[in-house]
């Protein structure tokens, strides 16, 4: 293989620009091959690894910077915003935070402006972004256009149906893939006519049959990132919209550039004041039946209890117990709580009746896997237990830890790990030390790397390519740098870079989530 790559050193084509290459001194792409393979030093293996991240980090992107340069030609909605804020917030039975107040500037800004808005904001569990976009919401409905705020999940898109009907009453509707033909057609009717000024729903609120009478904002909630098809959909149903797009996954500010390359972000780096901190243990197996004594203490008290667990069904080898074998258990050795089951393989109709016992306090332990990582929120819900905690990564841990302590009462956060090993220990350590969730993202970045925090995505090799390298701070700046320089400077070889880099990351940006 030696004697082939150094024969076909010479034969193999440059694909990156001239000027580039040598600008940020990178190696020739042959050069870079055979070193990978078959370095001289560890020097020549070092400057062949940056040579190929560098290329891969520059064509994600300069398609995220053509998305960007794209967005800033189209004019959409320049909505007046002038004393809207105002009559927001005497509804809000709370101050909004200073960071809060900072990013309402932000999106005054954006929407005021005729280039239509696409800005992230990312916060921590419990900074109040969903806040922030109902001001968003409100600013659109107060300009006589309509808002569409998309969630993940049946439960959570009607748990901001609850909130924001209390405060845009009967002209908010619910659209979701499992209602009733008579409920589902009265809000299709409402959102056709203009009657209704925000609809709040899943992707059903996507389909064809959807029609809006005068669409001017799209909020997209935690997992959903709205990518070009669904822009262009929503589109046909009106004016190009603004777009919002809420993530409580903390990212590091690196890796947020790369994967977000074409939004404006906004951060959301304070709690509301009044909130302790969740107070986090790593429990060991011998202090496992203790614990869930203390579970049905609090469950007699009216205090509330999830516990999660990594599987559905018992599996052969598995560190952690299943929801069905662990209910099973606590059901046999506490048979005066009360227990419910929740997991992704139920059906709808269970699902929301579930997490609606859970939520009235009808069920005081909630047993589940970990679909209620993603916004559910219970106030008496005050303990958290991660049943093989080693088995997820920091970042979703402390996705789920954010689950508890959303009212005044102090909160509890159990990690139960299924190995005993020092690795395990060590690395759950984490979040015993810290409630921040950027540090977190930062350490779970370390550990595991950009594509294991990004786990669940699924979007081919070339992807995870690109992100292997997001820890690279300065190499991430250079890349940055250099893709500007090719989409402000059209050339035959810019020219062909960028034609490369959209057959390879264009679908990427159609449609990204995260865990």
């Amino acid at each position: 293989m030696q004697q082939a790559l150094e024969a076909e050193q010479g034969k193999i084509d440059e694909t990156l620009p001239e000027q580039i290459r040598i600008r940020y001194e990178l190696m020739p792409l042959g050069e870079a091959l055979r070193n990978v393979h078959f370095p001289l030093d560890q020097q020549s293996i070092a400057a062949a690894r940056r040579r190929l991240e560098f290329e891969n980090a520059l064509s994600y992107l300069v398609v995220a910077e053509m998305q960007r340069l794209d967005r800033k030609r189209s004019v959409g909605v320049a909505f007046v915003t002038d004393g809207v804020r105002e009559r927001y917030m005497a509804k809000l039975p709370f101050t909004l935070t200073k960071a809060q107040m900072r990013v309402l500037d932000e999106l005054e800004r954006d929407m005021a402006s005729p280039v239509p808005m696409n800005r992230l904001i990312q916060g921590d569990v419990g900074s109040g972004k969903t806040a922030v976009a109902m001001y968003a919401l409100c600013v659109a409905a107060a300009n006589g256009y309509q808002g569409v705020l998309l969630a993940p999940t049946e439960i959570l898109a009607q748990q901001h149906y609850d909130t924001l009907h209390a405060l845009f009453g009967a002209s908010v509707c619910l659209v979701t893939g499992h209602m009733k033909k008579t409920s589902r057609d009265a809000a299709l009717s409402k959102i056709a006519d203009g009657t209704a000024l925000v609809a709040v729903g899943t992707h059903a609120l996507l389909s064809q049959n959807v029609r809006f009478a005068r669409l001017g904002l799209v909020v997209t909630d935690e997992q959903h990132r709205f990518g070009v098809t669904q822009r262009a959909v929503l589109e046909k149903k009106g004016t190009r919209p603004d777009v919002l797009v809420m993530s409580a996954t903390p990212i590091p500010r690196t890796l947020a550039i790369l994967l977000y390359g074409d939004l404006d972000i906004s951060v959301l780096d304070e709690v509301p004041p009044g909130r302790k901190p969740v107070k986090t243990s790593c429990i060991p197996q011998r202090r496992r039946r203790d614990m869930y004594d203390y579970v049905a203490r609090q469950a007699a008290l009216g205090f509330q209890t999830y516990v999660v667990c990594p599987f559905i069904e018992p599996s052969e080898g598995a560190e952690g117990p299943s929801v069905t074998e662990l209910l099973q258990e606590l059901t046999k050795d506490y048979p005066q709580v009360a227990f419910g089951l929740l997991h992704g393989r139920m059906q709808e109709k269970e699902k929301n009746a579930a997490i609606e016992a859970f939520r009235e306090g009808k069920t005081r332990v909630l047993v589940t896997t970990t679909v209620i990582e993603v916004g559910v929120h219970v106030e008496k819900a005050t303990t958290m237990i991660i049943e093989g905690a080693d088995r997820f990564g920091l970042a979703q841990l402390h996705q789920l830890r954010g689950r508890v302590g959303r009212g005044s009462m102090q909160s509890y956060c159990f990690l139960v790990p299924g190995s005993s090993g020092d690795m395990a220990l060590k690395r759950l350590a984490a979040l015993t030390e810290t409630n921040d969730g950027f540090l977190i993202a930062e350490r779970d970045l370390e550990q595991r790397g950009a594509g294991d925090l990004f786990g669940t995505r699924q979007h081919g090799d070339g992807d995870a390519e690109g992100l292997s390298m997001a820890g690279n701070v300065a190499l991430l700046q250079e890349a940055k740098t250099a893709a500007e320089d090719i989409m402000t400077v059209p050339n035959a070889e810019n020219n062909a870079f960028l034609d490369k880099a959209l057959r390879r990351y264009a679908a990427v940006f159609d449609s990204i989530t995260m865990n």
